[in-house]
């Protein structure tokens, strides 16, 4: 009982005595401090103005130099520093690349000169936690294709002056991405975040997604998550099998997509000759029956976020062979040439029969307008009763016409060339009157045209005479149509016959004298002028 009760009052006496001395101290610091493996630490310190301080680790057998001018323990050389000023009573200590051993580290300062030689700074130790901390990937809402999304790298450390660097690592190469840095103390610590800002596209679904902290000695990684991207359905195919269609027959389609969420809804659409039925359903796959020849299909796959449709699928239907309706047969001349089509799938063989006897043809192709369309032609002598025959057929069943013909003659060809030589003629024409007006309408008139015309225009007689110049109705009618250059042109010939005529006239009787002047008329009984 003696002992207990003894260490009972030491343990008092102690602590009185540690109050005392920590009451009577001039120095602040905190108890406790966190800092991240990696990074830098701060221990803040504050006291009066001082001439130097030496920090050491708090050990019971010696004391470790922390930090000094000199004699500083190996584990820290080269790792601290002072960062206050004497004069400003800051005797704050920095310790770069916090490692694992400096777990549970515990230090004090020991300021110099000491107001009282009995205080133990020892007594007021700091103690240094470390820590290894990993940055974390948070993703802000949920990734929509086409729309902006955002991801944050963030990792906490505790040295303000040497933040780590943040990479993002992705398995899908985001070229419309770009990141941000930001900086927040919290509790004494400081919070370091990458944000990553991007467009959304469905490539991005199901890919991988990490960031990492480099610092001075070591790296940290995040967790590796996989992002998950909402899309409308894209890559939408549409299947019916590998097995052949046979027309009549039935098929199962299959509608397919990439999507997400997954569809709730297909439509299925069918098309013959232009027209379209739509069928709803919940099932990616539906049977359809009666299957003819130039059908399509196509199916749309619904979602929560969109829709997407499929191209056309053209059903390759075989059917039996169907001979069409340009199949005929031109006689030209002495020649005739007949030309056969079939379509048919599988792809039709031709037989020609003329007269009852099989005849090869002359050539043979497949259409490149038109799928499994064979073609054939021959040509021979023609005869006056020529029975022409195209038979066509597969393994699914044949056809056979008889062909038509038509008489491309000589005089059918001469109408085909008609207009042609009607246009030429044209042309001609009125090149021949271009020519004639340039040349030969605008040229000096001569004396007997200047005489010919004043007989038209200068015709006089006295107002009592009896005699007037006979008038030409034709010449009047075209004067009203034609230029006088015309007319006078076309009267030429008229004029001489006339002056032929006045010299055969007797003597006693009327006369026509031409002048220069004009024309007179004289007639028995009347004195010349």
């Amino acid at each position: 009982m003696g002992t207990a009760h003894l260490l009972r009052l030491l343990s008092l006496l102690t602590g009185i005595l540690l109050l005392q001395q920590v009451r009577g101290s001039i120095i602040t610091v905190p108890q406790k401090i966190t800092a991240v493996e990696g990074s830098c630490v701060v221990v803040p310190c504050q006291t009066k103005p001082y001439s130097r301080v030496i920090w050491y680790q708090y050990h019971r057998l010696h004391y470790p130099v922390v930090y000094a001018s000199s004699n500083v323990a190996e584990q820290f050389k080269g790792r601290t520093s002072l960062l206050g000023k004497a004069a400003e009573g800051d005797c704050s200590l920095m310790i770069n690349d916090v490692r694992s051993d400096d777990n549970n580290l515990q230090i004090y300062a020991w300021i110099y000169p000491e107001s009282d030689s009995n205080k133990k700074f020892y007594d007021q130790t700091v103690t240094i936690t470390v820590e290894r901390r990993s940055p974390v990937i948070s993703i802000h809402r949920q990734i929509i294709s086409g729309e902006i999304f955002q991801a944050d790298c963030s990792l906490t450390y505790s040295c303000p002056f040497s933040p780590p660097v943040i990479q993002w690592h992705i398995s899908l190469d985001m070229k419309n991405s770009t990141s941000m840095i930001f900086n927040k103390e919290e509790n004494g610590q400081w919070l370091h975040t990458n944000t990553l800002y991007g467009l959304g596209i469905y490539q991005m679904h199901n890919s991988k997604i990490r960031c990492s902290a480099q610092f001075k000695s070591i790296i940290t990684e995040s967790q590796q998550i996989t992002l998950s991207v909402l899309y409308k359905p894209v890559m939408v195919t549409l299947t019916a099998g590998k097995e052949p269609v046979i027309e009549g027959g039935s098929i199962t389609a299959e509608c397919a997509a990439n999507c997400n969420p997954q569809p709730h809804l297909y439509s299925w659409f069918r098309r013959h000759n232009g027209q379209i039925k739509k069928i709803n359903s919940t099932q990616r796959k539906m049977s359809f029956s009666n299957i003819i020849r130039d059908t399509s299909f196509s199916c749309v796959v619904h979602n929560e976020i969109g829709v997407g449709q499929s191209d056309w699928l053209d059903l390759d239907v075989q059917h039996a062979p169907a001979i069409l309706p340009e199949s005929s047969c031109h006689l030209t001349g002495e020649v005739l040439r007949c030309f056969c089509s079939a379509k048919a799938a599988p792809v039709a063989s031709i037989i020609w029969r003329i007269d009852g006897n099989e005849t090869k043809p002359a050539s043979s192709f497949l259409s490149t307008k038109e799928k499994n369309v064979i073609s054939e032609e021959i040509s021979r002598p023609a005869k006056r009763q020529t029975n022409v025959y195209c038979f066509a057929w597969n393994s699914l069943g044949n056809d056979t016409k008889l062909l038509s013909k038509r008489n491309l003659s000589k005089t059918s060809s001469l109408s085909t060339w008609l207009p042609a030589l009607l246009f030429v003629g044209m042309a001609l024409l009125f090149g021949a009157m271009f020519f004639y007006r340039k040349y030969f309408a605008d040229r000096p008139q001569s004396d007997q045209d200047s005489v010919l015309g004043k007989l038209r225009y200068t015709v006089q007689r006295s107002p009592s005479s009896p005699c007037r110049p006979e008038r030409n109705p034709e010449v009047d009618r075209l004067s009203s149509v034609y230029d006088n250059d015309f007319l006078v042109e076309m009267s030429r010939p008229s004029e001489a016959l006339r002056r032929n005529s006045n010299r055969t006239v007797p003597k006693g009787g009327g006369r026509i004298l031409a002048k220069s002047e004009g024309m007179y008329c004289n007639m028995a009984g009347y004195p010349n002028r």
